[in-house]
């Protein structure tokens, strides 16, 4: 396994929350999910699913600009900067952010099994 393959699934984690694409979220987020936001709440996989489904969450842009990618096995971590707009609840956003994120070989498939997001303060 190299890096290309969970750069292949973080194209589909971005395209898929652009666009509130459930079966792909679902597909990608373990249900175990454990994902710390940038005010330091937890996250679960519902969580994050229902603010999709309810169009409460809009992502007007979200774009890369640093990647970095460690393999451990079975295991894949990701520190990725991310230029990210859009709305809450119809309350706009924008900012720079760092997300750490798990992915794990799950035997099925590759999901995240955990994150963490931080916005970057210049």
């Amino acid at each position: 396994m190299d890096t290309t393959h969970i750069e292949a699934l973080e194209a589909r984690l971005i395209a898929a929350m652009k666009t509130s694409n459930i079966a792909e979220l679902n597909a990608l987020l373990s249900n175990d999910l454990i994902f710390t936001n940038q005010s330091g709440h937890l996250v679960t996989k519902g969580d994050d699913i229902a603010m999709h489904e309810s169009g409460k969450l809009e992502i007007y842009s979200l774009e890369t600009s640093a990647q970095l990618i460690q393999l451990h096995g079975d295991v894949a971590i990701v520190s990725v900067v991310k230029d990210l707009g859009g709305a809450v609840d119809g309350h706009t956003y924008a900012g720079i952010y760092r997300y750490t994120r798990v992915w794990k070989d799950t035997g099925s498939g590759w999901q995240i099994i955990a994150g963490h997001v931080s916005q970057l303060v210049s």
